[in-house]
């Protein structure tokens, strides 16, 4: 049974947790909850910055979900607005930074 440590939580946004035991990540944004290893996390985020970057500046209303995402599994697509997408990247974001800024301190020399 995995016990989670908090890498993101934001009441607007979601959630980013991370299994202490297996190191796995679940994602809870909008009513969606997903888990993914480590470095399946790590694609995500880069599939979700790039899917953004794609559709940004494609003339279409940001509050509109009109974009399919298919990164949630091979059989599963939500469709997003590009606000969703940002609004998502910068959870991921946040979350990365944590897991960056831990890894760290994890590395420094004991003095």
């Amino acid at each position: 049974m995995c016990e989670f440590k908090t890498l993101h939580l934001d009441e607007k946004l979601g959630y980013v947790l991370q299994c202490i035991q297996c190191t796995d990540i679940t994602i809870g944004f909008n009513i969606l909850t997903f888990s993914r290893t480590l470095p399946e996390f790590y694609r995500f985020v880069q599939d979700v910055h790039e899917c953004h970057d794609y559709h940004t500046g494609s003339g279409n209303d940001p509050e509109i979900r009109n974009i399919p995402f298919w990164q949630l599994s091979e059989c599963s697509c939500m469709t997003v607005s590009l606000n969703e997408l940002r609004h998502l990247g910068e959870l991921l974001d946040l979350a990365c930074a944590r897991l960056m800024l831990e890894n760290l301190t994890f590395n420094f020399p004991e003095n």
